[in-house]
C-alpha cells in the first residue's frame, strides 16, 4: 500500500469491512453473511472518506495529518455505521390509546376504519408548527445517531393532503441540510385516504400524482412510496403514480404485503422499485419476482413485534436469494422502535437471520435499499467514513444482548458525532 494521509485512524480492532468480494451489489447467498472481518485490523480516513484498511502494524504506513484523531480500540469491533432504510420520523403526537386497544385485541385495520391509527397522527402532525416538527425530528435523529445510525431514510406521509405533504417534505429538507449524517427523504404519496376524499381512492391518487412534479423540481425527495394493502391501496391504483415517479427520475419503494398477500412484492419488482418493505405475507411468486429484479426486501421486525402479527420469515428470503435489508420502521403507531441494534436483535430472534446476515442487512444491503450501495455501508476506500465502535470484541453480541447499549463511538463522514461511557 502506498502511504496515505489520514485525519482519523482506528487500530487494534476486530474490523468488519463489509467489503464486496467483487462488483458491488446487494448481498445474497454466502455473501449475505460475509462481514469481511479482519482481526487486529485498522481503518484510516481523510476528509470524510475511507482511504485505507489493513491488518496489524501496516497502519504505520499511514501519514497522520496535524490534529488527527487516532486510537487503539483494544480489540473492540469497528464496523460501518448503520443504515436505516425505513422510518417515519416526521410526526407529532403519540398513540398510547391505540396501543392499549390493540393489546386488548382490537385489529389495526378496524382501528383505521374508525378514524384512529394513522388518522390520529395526521391530526396531531397537521396541528404542529414547522418549528415544532423540526425540533421533534432533531431529537429523534439524535437518538438514532447515538445508537449508531449514520444514514437514515425519512418519509413524509402524515400530511395526506398535497400541500401538507409538501410542508413536511420541506421540513425534512431543512433537517437534512443541517444534519451531519446522511438523510434520504422519501415522499410517501399514498399512505391513507384523507377524510375529504370520501373513499374516492383514484381521485386522491391523482392529486398525489400531481404533486410529483413539484417534489422533483424542488428536490424534496429521492423516492416515492405507496402503502399497498387490503383496504388501503391496490397495486393497479398506484401504478400510474409509480410510472410518473420513474419518468421524473425518482426512485420507487413499496410498503408491500405487510398484513395480507396482495401481490405487493411482485408489483414492486415490476415497477423496478429499489425496495419492497415489510413483505411479511409475500408469496413464493412474489419472492421469485424480487429475486429476478434484484429488489431489496426491507424487513421490519419491530412493527411485527409491536402490532402482534407474525414476523417475516427471513430464511425464506435468504433461500430465494432475495437481498435482505433491515430497518426500524420508527413511527408512533406500529413501531416506535429506536435504534438499529434492537432491530438487528429482533431480526435474529424473530425472523431467523443469523447475526452476520442481520449485520449485512443493516449496513451494505440497507445502503442498496436507499440507492447508496457504492457510497456507504462498507469500510472500503472511497466510501463515506461512517464508522461505529462497539463495546465488545464480538459483533454477534449485537443480536445476543437484546437492548444492551453496545455502541461506544459513532463517526459520520469521519467526524465523531456520538460517544458513550463504557457500560458493561
Amino acid at each position: 500500500m502506498s502511504a496515505k494521509e489520514a485525519d482519523l485512524l482506528l487500530r487494534g480492532a476486530r474490523l468488519l469491512t463489509l467489503a464486496p468480494s467483487g462488483e458491488e451489489r446487494p448481498r445474497v447467498g454466502a455473501a449475505a453473511g460475509d462481514v469481511g472481518a479482519i482481526d487486529d485490523g485498522w481503518v484510516a480516513a481523510r476528509e470524510g472518506q475511507v482511504v485505507a484498511t489493513g491488518r496489524g502494524g501496516t497502519w504505520e504506513r499511514v501519514r497522520l495529518v496535524d490534529g488527527a484523531t487516532t486510537e487503539d480500540v483494544g480489540g473492540r469491533v469497528v464496523m460501518p455505521g448503520f443504515v436505516d432504510p425505513h422510518t417515519h420520523l416526521c410526526y407529532a403526537g403519540q398513540r398510547w390509546d391505540e396501543f392499549e386497544a390493540r393489546r386488548s385485541g382490537s385489529d389495526y385495520l378496524a382501528i383505521l376504519e374508525r378514524g384512529g391509527g394513522i388518522h390520529a397522527t395526521v391530526r396531531a402532525t397537521r396541528e404542529a408548527s414547522d418549528a415544532r416538527l423540526l425540533a421533534l425530528m432533531r431529537a429523534r435523529l439524535d437518538r438514532a445517531v447515538a445508537a449508531g445510525t449514520t444514514t437514515i431514510e425519512i418519509k413524509s406521509g402524515y400530511g395526506l393532503e398535497p400541500e401538507e405533504e409538501l410542508r413536511h417534505l420541506r421540513i425534512i429538507a431543512a433537517l437534512r441540510s443541517e444534519a451531519i449524517v446522511d438523510v434520504a427523504p422519501t415522499y410517501l404519496a399514498a399512505h391513507a385516504l384523507p377524510g375529504r376524499a370520501n373513499g374516492d381512492r383514484r381521485a386522491f391518487l391523482r392529486s398525489a400524482q400531481a404533486v410529483l412534479t413539484r417534489v422533483a423540481e424542488e428536490h424534496l425527495a429521492e423516492a416515492v412510496d405507496a402503502f399497498v394493502e387490503k383496504g388501503v391501496f391496490e397495486t393497479e391504483e398506484v401504478a400510474p403514480l409509480m410510472h410518473e415517479a420513474a419518468a421524473l427520475g425518482l426512485a420507487r419503494a413499496v410498503h408491500a404485503d405487510q398484513l395480507n398477500d396482495v401481490g405487493g412484492a411482485g408489483f414492486a419488482a415490476r415497477v423496478e422499485a429499489r425496495s419492497a418493505d415489510h413483505v411479511s405475507r409475500a408469496s413464493a411468486d412474489g419472492l421469485r419476482a424480487l429475486e429476478r429484479g434484484g429488489t431489496v426486501a426491507v424487513l421490519l421486525p419491530g412493527s411485527a413485534l409491536f402490532v402482534g402479527y407474525p414476523p417475516p420469515d427471513g430464511r425464506r428470503f435468504v433461500a430465494h436469494r432475495v437481498p435482505v435489508a433491515l430497518g426500524t420502521d420508527h413511527n408512533p403507531g406500529t413501531s416506535p422502535l429506536e435504534g438499529v441494534p434492537t432491530a438487528i436483535a429482533l431480526a435474529v430472534t424473530m425472523c431467523g437471520l443469523t447475526p452476520h446476515e442481520a449485520i449485512v442487512a443493516a449496513t451494505a444491503n440497507a445502503a442498496h435499499a436507499l440507492g447508496r450501495g457504492t457510497r456507504t455501508g462498507a469500510l472500503v476506500e472511497g466510501r463515506r467514513a461512517d464508522v461505529v465502535v462497539l463495546e465488545t470484541d464480538d459483533e454477534r453480541e449485537l443480536a445476543y444482548r437484546l437492548g444492551a447499549r453496545l455502541v461506544r463511538t459513532v463517526y459520520a463522514s469521519g467526524q465523531r458525532v456520538a460517544e458513550h461511557e463504557t457500560v458493561r
